[in-house]
């Protein structure tokens, strides 16, 4: 009877434990990151709330109540990597926010997170949900992104310009083609010279390109 008493006594005890923590940021923390490796293990389409939640340790009602969806939860675990990582920098200078942006995704990219998103990516394909999501990501960081352009265009850098995202997109699309692509890693140097050809472009000080030249383009 004592024993008895005792057992119910440990298991309330457990459920009140267990509660407190699920409460908490460190198991939204667990959650996303059970996300990513069942996200890198069972690929976007297998991937099921249930399998997340037990890999997390959590019921999966917790899971639900958060992120009703896979979608939501998916979103929110790809988030949870960018967020942490790629924090729009403040250097004061344009080259100096651009090679440290790409710094950032560098890093992210080598990562055996990073690794592992990416191979998912490729399995599933441009035109699949897990696409659309990443997309719908990429319009949340724009608010960051334009920032760093509103911030270079107050210094004078640079001049307002209809599409001021333009220098975040060569330099993402370099990155991509040389780390995806290619499998070839990036060194500080090699990063600093790709952000000077996007500032500065690729002719020798001194040249100009004149509008017949332009046109002929």
């Amino acid at each position: 009877m004592q024993q008895a008493t005792t057992a119910k006594r440990t298991a309330r005890r457990g459920s009140a434990k267990k509660r407190a923590l699920v409460r908490g940021e460190p198991v939204v923390r667990g959650i996303l990151a059970a996300t990513l490796e069942e996200l890198a293990s069972a690929g976007y389409r297998a991937l099921r709330i249930e399998d997340v939640a037990t890999r997390a340790g959590v019921n999966k009602t917790t899971v639900y109540r958060r992120w009703p969806t896979k979608e939501d939860l998916v979103r929110a675990a790809l988030l949870s990597v960018t967020d942490e990582k790629i924090v729009p920098p403040n250097t004061g200078s344009l080259r100096g926010d651009l090679i440290a942006l790409g710094r950032a995704i560098v890093e992210i990219q080598m990562s055996p997170v990073g690794q592992s998103i990416v191979h998912v990516f490729l399995a599933e394909g441009l035109d699949s949900e897990l696409m659309a999501i990443a997309r719908s990501l990429r319009a949340v960081q724009e608010s960051g992104l334009r920032a760093i352009v509103e911030g270079a265009v107050a210094r004078g850098e640079l001049a307002p310009s209809d599409d001021p995202m333009l220098p975040f997109e060569l330099l993402a699309a370099y990155l991509k083609n040389k780390m995806i692509e290619h499998r070839a890693s990036i060194d500080e140097a090699q990063l600093a010279r790709v952000v000077d050809v996007i500032l500065l472009g690729v002719l020798r000080p001194g040249v100009v390109v004149n509008s017949a030249q332009r046109e002929s383009t």
